[in-house]
């Protein structure tokens, strides 16, 4: 498994209709940033750019990732194309969505207020609906693809896997909250834990920092093929023995750990100011995965070292 060979550029355009959004999300976030800039308009406390900005940084990590993914899996690629083509028009109609929400002031997640809003939504939720079960068509894809080789093919679909777990996690933000449905004002979900949306948050990705935020799971976990990408690379650069289980370990630890600030997010704590409880979490994961990794690297040196029969 050649380094150059997996990571090279051209595998970004592997997927046409997924490049081509990834490369139209680009410029669309750099048209947005003047915008973002100049046009004093806020909703929820940031400018009404904010999020349209993040959702086109977003789509194009992703398009370009699952371009590259795709790249590998070379059984039935009229299918594989299609997934792609499915997931480039559903993020495309949801980019738009959003961005036509914001130039017009109003937010597009969770806003039931008024019949065309209801229609948004729900178109909104039904195309990232298409684009998390194509995720999964593609991951199932990769576990039956027999003629890669074995750490390419176990990062792709633990990384895969991972991603549509935390695409998962977003429909947990879309329950109406107990104070809205007390006092329903037009908007059933949130992506705050223990008060409403819109309060002081973290720079730029607008996590609260005085409540738990649904958000953090769902970020960590999307982007989980990257980290999967960075392990393999890594995996790379260690002898033989450590590398399945740098992947396995990894992968795992990182689906764990997207659990963890999960579960830190419903228990209403944000994920800037861990309890007790937490960080004592976050070390016993680190120390379990510490330990089965250095388990498993052993196994996997006597097992290499065996002469054969």
């Amino acid at each position: 498994m050649q380094p150059n060979n997996l990571f090279e550029l051209s595998r970004l355009r592997h997927t046409k209709s997924l490049y081509w959004l990834a490369v139209s999300s680009v410029v669309g976030a750099v048209v947005l940033v003047p915008f973002w800039i100049f046009d004093a308009r806020e909703l929820g406390g940031v400018s009404v750019w904010e999020k349209p900005l993040k959702f086109f940084i977003s789509s194009a990590i992703f398009s370009f990732t699952f371009s590259w993914l795709s790249s590998f899996i070379t059984k039935d690629s009229r299918w594989v194309k299609l997934a792609g083509l499915f997931i480039a028009i559903s993020l495309a109609v949801e980019l738009v969505l959003i961005a036509a929400m914001a130039a017009l002031g109003t937010t597009s997640h969770f806003n039931v207020s008024t019949p065309t809003a209801i229609v948004i939504w729900s178109l909104m939720a039904t195309f990232i609906s298409i684009v998390l079960f194509s995720t999964l068509f593609l991951s199932i894809m990769i576990v039956f693809q027999k003629q890669q080789e074995f750490n390419l093919k176990l990062t792709l679909t633990l990384g895969s896997l991972n991603t549509a777990v935390g695409m998962g996690l977003a429909y947990l933000m879309t329950w109406p909250t107990a104070n809205q449905l007390a006092n329903f004002q037009g908007i059933a979900g949130a992506h705050s834990v223990g008060v409403s949306d819109g309060g002081p948050g973290l720079p730029f990705l607008g996590w609260s920092t005085v409540a738990g935020d649904l958000r953090v799971g769902h970020f960590f976990g999307l982007h989980s093929i990257q980290v999967a990408a960075i392990l393999l690379a890594l995996s790379l650069l260690l002898p033989l023995a450590f590398r399945v289980p740098l992947i396995l370990v990894g992968n795992l630890t990182w689906l764990v750990f997207v659990g963890l600030v999960t579960w830190q997010a419903l228990r209403a704590e944000p994920f800037s100011s861990p309890s007790e409880l937490t960080i004592i979490s976050f070390v016993a994961l680190f120390a379990l995965a510490s330990v089965l990794f250095i388990a498993l690297s052993l196994i996997q040196s006597r097992s290499q070292s065996k002469p054969m029969a």
